[in-house]
């Protein structure tokens, strides 16, 4: 099965211009698009899959397409997929115990099919204008701000993406282009890993991995960050937010065994190098005391 996909980070600002000195609404989410096909050419359905943070979206995509393969088309089966438990599954331990606002939403032909957590009901908004004019997803916004206006609504919407991930894969390779925003700073690496006939390459086994390297630069960042502020004593070393850093650090050493173990599977190379957690956490701590150091000096 071969998939070409693109996540997206999203922001909408909705602003109501009937309403004087109104605070615009602002609404994000991370948006994958899979096309499913079995072969090149044998098109069946397209699932659109939002969330909450780019790793889980990523993830709850990996469990479509995994089944996908496995059966066959997710809308019309005799067997109902189990969303519950393919979002249960996309959500780690650390995941459910730190981040009790994650949501997930799936569409099918612009209609909810699956939704758990509270998601805006913007996004259920703009995929029924997506699917008015399919294939012009920018098109969607101005059919939304027509569609709010035929119901006495005057808004504007501005909409702000990027992209976060870029996959392609074929019976041979897969390529993958992945956002680091760690550190303050928006760079891109790439990797492209070989298809192993004793062991073959899916493509939700890249959702997947694409998922551990995002969610490990978060974690990254989020860790490097809490260890300065103890080094400035802004927190205490046994405070709750400390122990989070520890608790995150050992999510870190999972999301690390499961990429290395990507990487023995197929092989893998890397442009310009692989992305290395230790590092990012010293650059994260750098980052934090700078920006800590700049706020004092003012």
């Amino acid at each position: 099965m071969d998939i070409n996909t693109t996540l997206l980070r999203e922001k909408f600002i909705i602003r109501d211009l009937e309403e004087e000195g109104e605070v615009p609404l602002t609404v994000q989410s991370n948006r994958l698009v899979l096309p499913l096909r079995v072969n090149k050419g044998d098109f069946t359905e397209t699932i659109v899959v939002r969330a909450q943070n780019m790793h889980c979206c990523n993830r709850m995509g990996a469990q479509i397409v995994h089944a996908y393969a496995s059966n066959g088309s997710i809308v019309n089966r005799v067997q109902k997929f189990d969303f519950e438990s393919a979002w249960d599954k996309s959500c780690s331990r650390y995941e459910k115990i730190t981040n009790l606002l994650r949501w997930v939403a799936v569409y099918h032909n612009g209609k909810e099919i699956f939704a758990a957590g509270n998601h805006h009901g913007f996004f259920d908004v703009i995929e029924k204008c997506d699917e008015k004019n399919p294939g012009n997803y920018d098109q969607a916004i101005k059919i939304a701000e027509d569609t709010f206006a035929k119901m006495g609504r005057k808004t504007s919407i501005s909409y702000d993406a990027n992209i976060a991930m870029v996959l392609n894969t074929t019976s041979d390779m897969a390529r993958c282009g992945l956002i680091d925003r760690s550190a303050g700073r928006n760079s891109t690496f790439n990797f492209v890993a070989e298809n192993n006939p004793d062991d073959p390459l899916s493509p939700s086994s890249c959702l997947h991995v694409s998922a551990a390297f995002l969610e490990g630069l978060q974690l990254s960042y989020k860790i490097g960050a809490i260890q300065d502020r103890i080094h400035l004593m802004v927190i205490e070393k046994y405070s709750s937010e400390a122990r989070h850093a520890t608790i995150a650090s050992d999510r870190l050493n999972e999301l690390d065994t499961e990429i290395k173990g990507f990487e023995n599977r197929f092989k893998t190379k890397f442009r310009p190098e692989r992305p290395n957690f230790g590092v990012a956490i010293k650059e994260a701590e750098r980052a934090h005391k700078k920006a800590h150091d700049t706020q004092t000096q003012r």
